[in-house]
């Protein structure tokens, strides 16, 4: 069965303070917050004073945390409507960034893969990444018939909403595309599909 065999996750952190940073960019969405708060509690005053947070307060658990973090001995937060603008924002910093730059990432599976794509597009070095997951283990998946990114999935077959095709998730989870693939469903023989099930989240 392709749906079966290779069974990939990233392996994640837990969020502490590195040592050696000169500036911290802490990213996190929904329930990440949780992990950040904790950071900042455990940095030091100077490096709380040299520490940038961008919160997206889309969450697909329902957690937020915008009211502590507002509350924190951060000194500069900047809120989110969507992960989305996160990530294009993070694009953003990470390309101004300088050296001693120090990313933290918490939140769901799919914002910190999508938020890894930045962190590797200007070359930083895994150990100037921490990435701690929290919350739900809902998927990211791409249609390998039309490229079509799905957010927040959580069946074993779904229609994908690009190509109307039935699709059965794969476990096998690609870094490159910070998702899972979805292939198509009744492939080896048409109109018999897998039974649906809920995926291990």
């Amino acid at each position: 069965m392709l749906i079966t065999g290779i069974k990939s996750r990233p392996v994640y952190d837990v969020l502490h303070p590195m040592t050696g940073g000169l500036r911290h960019l802490i990213a996190g969405q929904g329930s990440g917050g949780t992990a950040m708060l904790r950071l900042i509690e455990e940095m030091t005053p100077s490096q709380r004073q040299n520490c940038t947070l961008l919160y997206s307060t889309e969450s697909f658990s329902g957690h937020n945390h915008l009211s502590a973090l507002q509350h924190c001995a951060a000194d500069d937060l900047h809120v989110f409507a969507s992960n989305q603008a996160l990530l294009k924002a993070l694009h953003t910093w990470l390309g101004n960034a300088h050296m001693g730059t120090r990313l933290y990432l918490s939140g769901s599976e799919s914002f910190i893969g999508t938020a890894m794509q930045a962190a590797n597009a200007v070359d930083l070095n895994r150990d100037e990444v921490l990435r701690e997951h929290s919350g739900t283990l809902v998927r990211r998946v791409w249609c390998v018939h039309c490229d079509t990114y799905t957010e927040n999935v959580t069946q074993r077959l779904f229609t994908c909403p690009g190509c109307q095709l039935n699709l059965v998730v794969r476990d096998h989870y690609s870094r490159r595309l910070a998702a899972f693939q979805g292939i198509k469903a009744d492939g080896e023989v048409p109109g018999e599909l897998p039974p649906a099930e809920e995926l291990d989240t």
